[in-house]
């Protein structure tokens, strides 16, 4: 929970125009397996965000001298909201930002702007549950042409902007199996469960070199009776607790979200979610 706390003033500079490289990235909810929630003060994002296989990112060209983000508070005291948008010129009228415009209209998207510098956080604006919603326009004429794309949310929800530190995932997503019927003692941020002849349960004995914060399993089987299987496990040596103690099935297109834990003792993973 957020603790008030005094407010310095910032770096030499940091009210000066943004300073963004030239390319938005664009997340399509309908291609996400999982997103990172922020921790408790409300905008750093804890993880990264998970896309099926195939997906990810997209980067779309936007001038950085057009790009502009906000946000404005809406509502009355009891039911007030914060709403999102993000504005930018894509120049020319090619071919591949007509097709864009006309194929992404009304689409749900969360946009990423990364700062000009490697070093630099990157801006998040909008969740899964709270998206931006893309529409533009275009204008040709005796000063040139050029796009206006808008990504704006319709509804508000408690956030503003997003902080977010990790890599910016591509669309070239290739996921690795995992197999059930061996014991596991490694995970990668995102694997497949290897369809095998009978269901097995997942089985971790260690998990010593970890460095992800967060694993995600993705099911194939398509029958239920022989899908593999993560239970909650107590007392392993990798402790796994899942929500409500329920039981997940590696069925096709089932996906199941832990966060990683270490204490002094063992390793935990504690389910974020599941679809």
């Amino acid at each position: 929970m957020y603790n008030l706390k005094k407010l310095n003033r910032p770096a030499t500079g940091a009210g000066s125009p943004i300073n963004a490289g030239r390319f938005a990235y664009l997340a399509l909810v309908e291609d996400l397996v999982s997103f990172p929630n922020p921790n408790s003060n409300n905008v750093l994002l804890v993880g990264q965000p998970v896309f099926k296989e195939g997906k990810g990112l997209v980067p779309i060209y936007i001038t950085s001298s057009s790009q502009e983000y906000s946000y404005e508070s809406q509502g009355d005291q009891d039911s007030r909201s914060h709403k999102v948008k993000f504005m930018g010129t894509h120049p020319g009228d090619e071919l591949e930002a007509l097709e864009f415009s006309v194929n992404n209209l009304d689409k749900e998207f969360i946009v990423f702007i990364p700062g000009c510098q490697a070093s630099d956080n990157t801006k998040v604006l909008g969740r899964p549950c709270a998206p931006l919603i893309f529409k533009s326009t275009h204008k040709g004429g005796k000063d040139g042409k050029k796009f206006e794309f808008t990504f704006e949310q319709e509804i508000g929800s408690k956030y503003v902007y997003f902080i977010y530190n990790g890599p910016l995932p591509t669309q070239e997503q290739a996921y690795t199996e995992v197999d059930f019927t061996a014991a596991i003692t490694e995970l990668s941020s995102v694997q497949k469960v290897k369809i095998t002849a009978t269901a097995q349960a997942l089985d971790i004995t260690s998990l010593e070199d970890i460095t992800e914060t967060q694993v995600t399993f993705i099911g194939q089987e398509s029958v239920v009776a022989k899908a593999c299987t993560i239970s909650e496990d107590l007392a392993g040596d990798v402790m796994i607790i899942t929500k409500d103690g329920l039981q997940w099935k590696a069925v096709s297109g089932a996906t199941i979200t832990f966060e990683v834990y270490q204490t002094a003792s063992k390793i935990v993973l504690i389910e974020r979610w599941r679809t």
